[in-house]
């Protein structure tokens, strides 16, 4: 509570800050999303609606390092400010904070990372019109700032958090819509046909791991399926992941028959890169994480092991996805706002009982949609 007192002790100076800095027109913009592929693919709903709204307005996102590559080319961005997490710790870092926010001179601010770090840094910069996002629950830390922002919204349990952005914007006066949109770079065809993909929309990619253990298949249940794929379909089979992924993808490559037909791609690709790949796909499957979102941003038909999440809050909402969802008395145990990292139960159970079967026939659905 150290944080509250201190912002309500500088509220003189942060008050001030705001009065002095409004102006009639908005000029200037900060989008916050510090979060993971997955969430910032989700926010580019929110950077459509706000340049549609504010057309000639520069719009700046501040952003973790992981995912500039996503907004960096998108004609909708005008700056990008990668930040890390561990920049902020302490009085001294939330104060660094506030005052690279202050030196944007920003009009309006829309964060999607309710944070106690970027809440303090958006209060303390004194920018004129603060919007905010709420986590579904509030602490009394959290509560205490929340009156000090202009206009939040918090979200509610079951919902999807695209609506929750909605209903923000909506309070500003700016609709929003659900299309996702990624900065394209014209290197990865290249690196597809290097790769040797096909460009008939005959390969299925395969996510091979997520950055939430928790939510990851393993090379068992990989290996079962990657040997029914080459079974059951006569295309590639692409495994997919980063290139701290490589020795899992090589693991279950030697554990196949025909081999030949599996390419791995784990590191192959960077961010912007990887639309060329999803763009020749008949088919991805993958768990809860930035690589499906990615595909759902391309249409991808899809095949998502949904894990320990709740899949009301956030999923790809594609007209070809098809959910596996295995749902013991423990589930669901993940949350946008609460994201455990350890399986409470020790067995996963949301993961170990989905079978090859489970998701060949899900795979079958979104095909034939």
């Amino acid at each position: 509570m150290i944080y509250v007192l201190l912002t309500y002790l500088l509220a003189p100076w942060w008050w001030l800050a705001k009065r002095l800095q409004r102006r009639g027109k908005i000029k200037r913009i900060l989008l916050v999303q510090t979060a993971k592929i997955g969430d910032m693919l989700c926010a580019t709903p929110v950077i459509l609606a706000l340049r549609q709204h504010y057309p000639d307005a520069q719009l700046t996102v501040l952003h973790a390092p992981v995912t500039g590559k996503i907004i960096a080319g998108l004609s909708e961005v005008d700056h990008c400010i990668a930040i890390r997490s561990d920049s902020w710790r302490g009085w001294a870092g939330k104060w660094r904070l506030a005052q690279l926010i202050a030196g944007g001179r920003y009009d309006l601010a829309v964060n999607l990372s309710p944070s106690l770090p970027i809440l303090c840094g958006l209060i303390w910069s004194g920018v004129p019109c603060t919007l905010s996002i709420m986590p579904t629950k509030v602490g009394r830390t959290l509560a205490a700032l929340r009156h000090c922002i202009d206009l939040t919204e918090q979200h509610r349990p079951g919902e999807l958090v695209l609506a929750t952005k909605q209903r923000l914007l909506q309070q500003q006066g700016i609709a929003m819509g659900l299309r996702k949109k990624m900065a394209i770079a014209a290197s990865g065809e290249t690196v597809c046909d290097r790769l040797g993909v096909t460009p008939d929309h005959s390969a299925i990619g395969l996510a091979i791991s997520s950055a939430n253990k928790l939510k990851e298949l393993g090379e068992d249940l990989l290996a079962a399926l990657v040997t029914r794929l080459l079974q059951d379909y006569p295309g590639q089979v692409v495994l997919i992941g980063g290139p701290e992924d490589g020795p899992c993808a090589a693991a279950v490559v030697g554990r196949v028959k025909g081999a030949e037909r599996v390419i791995n791609a784990a590191g192959a690709f960077q961010l912007d890169e990887l639309p060329a790949l999803m763009q020749r796909l008949k088919l991805f499957i993958g768990v809860d994480s930035g690589l499906t979102y990615l595909a759902d941003t391309f249409d991808v038909p899809m095949v998502v092991i949904v894990g320990p999440v709740d899949f009301r809050e956030q999923r790809p909402l594609g007209p070809q996805v098809r959910f596996v969802s295995k749902q013991p008395p423990c589930y669901p145990c993940a949350f946008v706002f609460n994201a455990p990292y350890t399986c409470k139960t020790a067995d996963r159970a949301c993961i170990r009982t989905v079978a090859v079967g489970d998701i060949l026939a899900a795979a079958k659905e979104a095909l034939n949609d």
